[in-house]
């Protein structure tokens, strides 16, 4: 199949933001060996990582990582082997990380609010043989320690306290190794960028059991460097100093770990680290180490707003926060521009795309409710239900193609026959995502195609519910599905989390009557239920499909 000419002539080049190109060179013998290697010559006595106070110089955390890279390689950890992580956010996530890496293991993940089913889901699929978790974890894991083939288990205390966890043929402490193993292992690993397998990055599950994203070194590497390219004139022309993040993604996410632990060690960069989700703790951060970076999703975003412990602090220092990995309504930035004095940015990826795609820089041209263009090195087109390209400004899916796009899911060959495609000789990833190219390349997001609702013959996009729900003063967080009803279709449901102060003053009807004053007549919720919470995401996306499945089983009683 051919390409557009839209799609060949890149018509987006002469609308890109300040500092973002098209084309750009990425090192195709690069690993991620080579980008810790990288950050270990150029900011040696740079502070990485502040945790709780503990400051980590880069050459600290190397001569931790190559230490425990010499434990792990006694305990028989091979090139190509997975290593599971199943920690939070905490220096020794780095550490353990890097060491696999410089093994040349494959790394997979594992979101610290699992379940001990879902840990041993994760184990058995990504074929981990080595865990390494936190001694808080180990009774969620003996749960399933007969279901998996764990050679070893490695425990560690984030705060480096004792481990009360005893040792077993199996299990064995962090701190034990770490004193055994006092010289830093010197060890070469060839690895071919392009074949070899970095990391198996499971995503959400916001569309069933979640699938492992193989992706490559050259991959991931091809992703940093576009990262790179938008901080590298971040810092020079926008911050007009060096980054100083305040690190609240789960680095076991693709968002928090490409984006953070990743690309920090790409600029020198200072991050203040945090193990959850701790408001108190990140409005005394912001007081204190006064972070000019922020990356987060929607939902944390919110949360930030409306804590009572944010209420007096000054969150002027925020100057550049990025939202990802969920659409950011217009309300939501407008008030993150009135609290901090600047615009907020945004961004698309997926798992499959080692974290990005598509960006909209905060320099670049406002376009509320567009995601941006893509980044350097990256194409984007939006297709039919027949896989054929559609003219700029039709709606239809999303298709990516990029040096960041995965190599497959693992242990999926049918699902990787229906994901990927050829056009124009290169190969495209089919998103599932529902959007819209304007006539300047900026691209806008519509849905999940999954999520669409059906009223009436009418295609209703939940978002668009969603953007008008958080208009109304009272509502922090909403999310809009579609329920079966035998004449309509589906009908049109929205569930709604009221901010405190509104709670028992706002009625379900006094939100129903908002949206009609504000949508056709076709698309507002003719059911609204509050919610004391909303199901996510390990990263904080809300999972509409949860929602559907909890609403199909009531309707099943009834």
């Amino acid at each position: 199949m051919e390409l557009p000419d839209y799609i060949k002539n890149r018509y987006w080049k002469d609308y890109l933001a300040d500092g973002i190109t098209v084309e750009l060179d990425v090192p195709e013998d690069w690993s991620l060996i080579d980008v810790w290697k990288y950050n270990e010559k150029s900011f040696p006595d740079h502070v990485m990582l502040d945790f709780f106070g503990k400051e980590y110089t880069t050459k600290m955390l190397d001569g931790l990582t190559r230490r425990f890279a010499a434990a792990l390689k006694d305990l028989g950890v091979k090139k190509g082997e997975t290593v599971a992580l199943w920690l939070p956010n905490c220096p020794q996530f780095s550490i353990t990380y890097f060491a696999a890496v410089y093994l040349g293991a494959t790394l997979t993940a594992i979101s610290p609010l699992f379940t001990g089913r879902e840990l041993a889901y994760q184990i058995k699929d990504s074929g981990a043989k080595y865990l390494i978790t936190i001694d808080r974890f180990v009774r969620e894991y003996q749960k399933v320690a007969d279901e998996v083939s764990l050679r070893n288990v490695i425990v560690l205390n984030i705060m480096d306290e004792d481990i009360a966890v005893p040792e077993t043929d199996k299990i064995i402490h962090y701190d034990k190794l770490l004193t055994k193993y006092q010289e830093p292992l010197e060890f070469d690993v060839e690895i071919n960028p392009k074949e070899d397998i970095a990391i198996i990055q499971y995503t959400g599950g916001t569309t069933g059991l979640p699938k492992g994203a193989l992706l490559s070194h050259y991959n991931v590497v091809s992703m940093l460097w576009a990262i790179k390219q938008g901080s590298d004139y971040m810092i020079e022309n926008y911050l007009k100093e060096n980054i100083i993040a305040l690190s609240v993604l789960p680095w076991y996410h693709i968002y928090g770990q490409s984006c953070e632990l990743l690309a920090g060690c790409l600029f020198g960069s200072k991050a203040y680290v945090l193990p959850s989700f701790d408001l108190q703790r990140i409005a005394e951060v912001i007081t204190k180490g006064r972070p000019n970076m922020i990356l987060g999703v929607p939902t944390m975003f919110v949360n930030i707003l409306n804590s009572p412990y944010m209420k007096d602090v000054d969150m002027s220092c925020l100057k550049f926060a990025n939202c990802g990995a969920g659409a950011l309504p217009d309300e939501l930035a407008a008030e993150w521009e009135r609290r901090t004095g600047f615009r907020m940015a945004e961004g698309y990826g997926l798992s499959e795309t080692s974290t990005g795609a598509i960006t909209a820089p905060v320099w670049s041209k406002l376009k509320r409710g567009s995601v941006g263009h893509p980044f350097t090195n990256t194409l984007v087109g939006i297709v039919n239900d027949n896989v054929e390209f559609l003219p700029v400004g039709e709606e239809g899916e999303v298709v990516i193609s990029g040096p960041q796009v995965m190599v497959g899911y693992h242990n999926r060959p049918e699902e990787n026959k229906l994901v990927f495609f050829e056009a124009g000789g290169l190969r495209w990833l089919r998103t599932g995502d529902y959007g819209r190219l304007d006539d300047e390349g900026y691209l806008f997001l519509l849905d999940r195609i999954k999520d669409l609702i059906k009223y009436k013959g009418h295609s209703v996009y939940p978002r668009e519910i969603e953007e008008v729900l958080y208009e109304h003063p009272a509502v922090q967080e909403c999310a809009v599905i579609g329920v079966p009803d035998p004449m309509k279709g589906e009908d049109i449901k929205a569930f709604v989390l009221l901010k405190n102060e509104s709670k028992g003053k706002v009625t379900e009807q006094d939100i129903i009557d908002f949206t009609k004053e504000n949508l056709a007549a076709y698309k507002y919720p003719r059911e609204v239920q509050f919610v004391r919470s909303l199901p996510k995401s390990g990263v904080g996306k809300i999972l509409r499909r949860t929602l559907r499945e909890k609403e199909a089983k009531k309707r099943d009683k009834k």
